[in-house]
């Protein structure tokens, strides 16, 4: 009876590994072309963006493969899989290792950045400025003109709490009952880097005059390049204690991810101008996973669009060319935000 058990034990996790094997496939190796493969294949059957970019993967793969050899340094092996993601120019994409970290669309990059400083505004234009939020949010009035008001959103995520939501986004109620009494708003989205949707739908409800959708989202769900999920709609509605008087939303380059589904969001409402430049282009939803070698890395597995069904990876969302503005490290540098000056013109 005894051997009949381990024979049969033994059958059982024959079976048990065969189709672990038939479902999931075999344990990557950890190989330089491994590993190289195993990154290319994952996002050869969950990137979502390939149709957008107008990119053929193959071809990316065939332009970086011969920088892999048996004897390479993981060092190179990371700079030639960073020269492979980088085709995509997406911000979303990134790879992690030890020893370094790699943003496929630059994110990181300093020399991208705009010019902008919110030192110089709280010091040239705002009177008394206030934070609240556990300082995401700062605002007032402008010494020019007191009847115009000023919201500065730094981001949609605060602290380690990854929730559905976060008590500091409850503050912008605060603000937008100190701020009633203005004529305008100029609300502030440059420099935000994103965050939790749950966030951004609070917030942007502050700011909504009428329930509209806002954008449709499809999720990447099969292999194949047009295996996607149906459309799930995104909503602004208004809530809580809502100013709807003029507003000038303003963004640039480093307005990122969730800061851009908030400017999708508030170009459905009519009271809202968007103005500044445009914003950086990564909107999808990205998952992380683990190589066997212990770096990880990200895909993006969305494809977001405005109701048009525009989407706007990598071209970012631009204000209309009689609005747009970019600002100067000379005139920053001055003390003047050509950017904010030109968004005063229009409240004023």
């Amino acid at each position: 009876m005894k051997r009949f058990m381990i024979i049969l034990a033994a059958i059982f996790f024959m079976v048990v590994f065969q189709a672990c094997s038939l479902f999931l496939g075999p344990d990557p190796g950890g190989s330089p072309i491994e590993i190289f493969d195993s990154i290319w294949n994952d996002f050869d059957k969950t990137y979502a963006l390939f149709d957008v970019k107008g990119i053929d993967w193959k071809t990316v793969y065939n332009n970086h493969v011969s920088g892999i050899s048996s004897g390479m340094s993981d060092k190179d092996l990371f700079a030639v899989c960073s020269g492979m993601l980088g085709e995509l120019n997406d911000a979303h994409v990134t790879l992690s290792s030890s020893f370094n970290h790699y943003n496929a669309g630059g994110r990181l990059d300093t020399s991208n950045i705009q010019p902008f400083s919110l030192d110089l505004i709280k010091n040239n234009y705002i009177n008394n400025p206030a934070t609240a939020g556990e300082g995401m949010f700062t605002y007032g009035t402008f010494r020019s003109n007191p009847d115009i008001g000023y919201i500065f959103i730094k981001g949609f995520f605060q602290g380690s709490n990854t929730g559905a939501g976060q008590n500091w986004a409850e503050d912008i109620d605060i603000i937008t009952k100190a701020l009633k009494n203005t004529n305008s708003i100029i609300l502030d989205n440059r420099g935000n880097r994103g965050g939790l949707p749950a966030n951004v739908n609070y917030i942007v409800s502050r700011f909504a005059s009428k329930q509209k959708d806002y954008a449709q989202i499809l999720t990447k769900n099969g292999p194949g390049r047009n295996d996607f999920s149906s459309a799930v709609n995104q909503v602004i509605k208004p809530e809580g204690t809502v100013y709807t008087k003029p507003i000038i939303l303003l963004t640039n380059a480093q307005t990122i991810s969730a800061g851009e589904w908030f400017t999708l969001a508030l170009r459905s409402q009519s009271h809202v101008t968007h103005a500044g430049s445009a914003t950086n282009g990564a909107f999808s939803l990205s998952l992380e996973r683990y190589l066997v070698n212990g770096w990880t890395y990200t895909v993006s597995v969305q494809k977001v669009m405005d109701m048009q069904g525009i989407c706007y990876e990598e071209s970012g969302i631009s204000p209309e060319p009689a609005h747009y503005k970019e600002n100067t490290a000379e005139n920053i540098t001055l003390g003047i935000d050509d950017q904010l000056e030109y968004a005063l013109s229009l409240c004023n």
